[in-house]
């Protein structure tokens, strides 16, 4: 399949609706987190040393962000993703590629977010060691409670056919 289809081209650009994440940013999850990467910094924790940064207060680490966004594994729920609808004609594995993250905002610990999701590119058929397929761009656009545009995720897969025809 060398080109999209129109209805696969439509899809492009489309954001989905806002979902709210299953949880308010929290100091807690963040002490987790911190732990398990090995991260002191006390801007993340100590009030007294981030008011005197340009900061002004404690937030949560940046890295964090995609984490913020995911929803609950169980119970099992349907969320309308950036790529629904699009079925790439044979393309039956998918690898990742790439992850980009922007922080504009500092998220703090009591903001609740939201995230929304579109498919920014699907590339023109390629072919790779891997097999023959499309490279997959989505972005996912994290906003606090004031409308912020906290800041964006931009996560990128290659969708394809297997070369040798294996799956």
């Amino acid at each position: 399949m060398p080109t999209l289809t129109p209805e696969q081209q439509a899809l492009i650009g489309k954001e989905t609706a806002p979902h709210p994440a299953p949880y308010p940013i929290n100091e807690a999850m963040a002490h987790f987190w911190c732990e398990m990467v090995e991260d002191p910094n006390p801007i993340y924790f100590d009030e007294s040393f981030a008011r005197n940064t340009w900061l002004q207060g404690t937030f949560a680490p940046p890295a964090m962000l995609y984490t913020w966004g995911r929803p609950l594994l169980w119970p099992e729920t349907k969320r309308e993703t950036a790529i629904d609808g699009l079925q790439l004609e044979g393309c039956t594995m998918t690898v990742a590629v790439n992850a980009v993250q922007e922080y504009f905002v500092p998220i703090r610990y009591g903001d609740h977010l939201t995230t929304t999701n579109k498919l920014a590119a699907v590339s023109a058929e390629k072919t790779t060691r891997l097999g023959t397929g499309h490279f997959v761009t989505t972005v996912e656009t994290f906003r606090n409670q004031l409308g912020q545009v906290v800041g964006t995720h931009t996560f990128t897969l290659f969708t394809y056919r297997p070369a040798g025809g294996g799956a």
